[in-house]
């Protein structure tokens, strides 16, 4: 009964935060101000709860996974903190700083100096949230590793490797007989990185994408709200002088000096630094929920949403890496699969496609010309933080039946698939979902092309 209890608090938890509303979203913030940096969020973005046990009679025989490298420092120079520290500098040397400033500014240059000559390597912290994620994956499912053979691709990034090589070790550590086999090859991109190496993308294709996430409509809107969207609270907590820090010392707008600040503060907890404590002081929920909708709003417009052509093209080029799930669990139903264990380590920029072309629960954003709609038709910082995993696991009974199951970092995620025992559902009926997810969304490829005359 304990148990239950539990399960039923941590599930009423998880939808509480999956809510879709401007309202939701900002409440989450308010909880966990991480949100607000949505994908530079660490691992993981809220605590863990309990996950739901099989029904009567199923045993867990499969494994498969796609897994986002664990924390890292930003991947380019001047896109976390550079920039932002000569704007510090300056405002600091006309002794326009609140006390307040001043700390902003210390706290800044230690991150700079913490970032230097590690653009976009993983931390530390990076590869122990792999490290834990692997031993709470054997807690869970070890009946499974210690059955058979383990395969684990990574992108070619050292980042995705050492996450990889960090989820492995742990595994054979604990089971020093499982036969592990990993490999990092560009043979394997155009499957871990589909949206960018899948050769079967036409130019006219690549061409459509690229010249709607450069100027599609939203984008004009995304780059009002940066200049004029309300940070006066935090200017008035950094500076005694508004309109030097803004147009002496470079800092443009109020927004953006917020947003760069917010940003770099909090990015900077993927490799141990920044100040939550001075964070939270500065900024108001307002403010920081201002800093996810200009964040979140590019992603879902540019890369995952749905209702709009072009966004739902782009999603179509996933196929790759979705043949891969279905067609190796396929064959471990069949009983055709050498592995018991299938994973593959990318990054973020696939890993938030992957789920909304499933169709999970909460998953599925819808694009908008209004940003801030866009932003909060769901919560991004719950989908892909650091270290982000998708689980797929089939279990099957005595009978032969098959049923599935998918852990979203590592909590039970749900389709709308009617079904008596979701978050378990019967193998075939998920595969049909997800085929029929991607047939729309190939035909929308279709339309697109076909009204371009390509």
């Amino acid at each position: 009964m304990k148990r239950f209890i539990t399960l039923a608090l941590s599930l009423l938890v998880a939808a509480t935060l999956f809510a879709q509303s401007p309202e939701a979203v900002l409440k989450s913030i308010e909880q966990y101000p991480n949100h607000a940096v949505t994908i530079g969020s660490t691992y993981p973005s809220i605590p863990l709860g309990e996950i739901a046990n099989a029904p009567k009679g199923f045993k867990p025989f499969y494994f498969s996974m796609v897994g986002r490298h664990g924390s890292r420092y930003e991947t380019e120079r001047d896109l976390i903190c550079y920039d932002l520290q000569k704007i510090y500098d300056k405002a600091d040397k006309l002794g326009i700083l609140t006390a307040d400033g001043k700390a902003l500014h210390k706290q800044i240059a230690e991150i700079c100096k913490a970032q230097k000559d590690n653009n976009g390597e993983i931390s530390s912290l990076g590869m122990k949230q792999w490290e834990g994620i692997a031993q709470r994956t054997y807690d869970r499912f070890g009946s499974i590793f210690r059955s058979g053979n383990l395969e684990a691709k990574s992108s070619t990034s050292m980042r995705c490797v050492l996450s990889m090589v960090s989820f492995n070790q742990t595994i054979k550590g604990l089971y020093p007989k499982i036969n592990i086999y990993q490999n990092s090859r560009a043979v394997e991109l155009q499957m871990l990185r589909p949206l960018a190496d899948n050769p079967y993308i036409s130019k006219d294709a690549k061409d459509l994408c690229k010249e709607y996430r450069t100027n599609g409509p939203w984008t004009k809107e995304r780059n009002k709200f940066l200049h004029s969207a309300d940070a006066t609270s935090f200017i008035s907590k950094v500076t005694t002088n508004r309109e030097a820090f803004i147009n002496e010392c470079g800092a443009k707008s109020d927004m953006n000096a917020a947003y760069l600040s917010f940003y770099t503060l909090l990015f900077a907890e993927n490799f141990e630094k920044g100040d939550r404590a001075l964070l939270t002081r500065l900024y108001t929920p307002k403010e920081m929920y201002n800093v996810y909708v200009y964040k979140t709003s590019m992603w879902v417009n540019a890369f995952f949403g749905r209702g709009n052509e072009y966004v739902e093209m782009r999603q179509s080029h996933m196929r790759p890496l979705i043949e891969d799930i279905l067609n190796k669990a396929q064959a471990a139903v069949d009983g055709k699969n050498p592995d018991v264990a299938n994973l593959r380590f990318t990054h973020d920029s696939y890993v938030g496609p992957l789920l909304s072309v499933i169709g999970y629960e909460g998953c599925v954003p819808q694009w908008s010309e209004d940003i801030e709609k866009a932003a909060t038709s769901f919560n991004h910082a719950l989908i892909s933080p650091m270290a982000a995993n998708l689980q797929i696991v089939l279990y099957r009974n005595k009978k032969g039946e098959v049923l599935v199951r998918s852990l979203l970092n590592e909590r039970d995620a749900y389709l709308p698939i009617k079904c008596e025992t979701a978050p378990f559902y019967p193998w075939s009926d998920f595969c049909n979902h997800i085929n029929n997810n991607m047939n729309y969304l190939d035909g929308v490829q279709k339309r697109v092309l076909q009204k371009h005359g390509k």
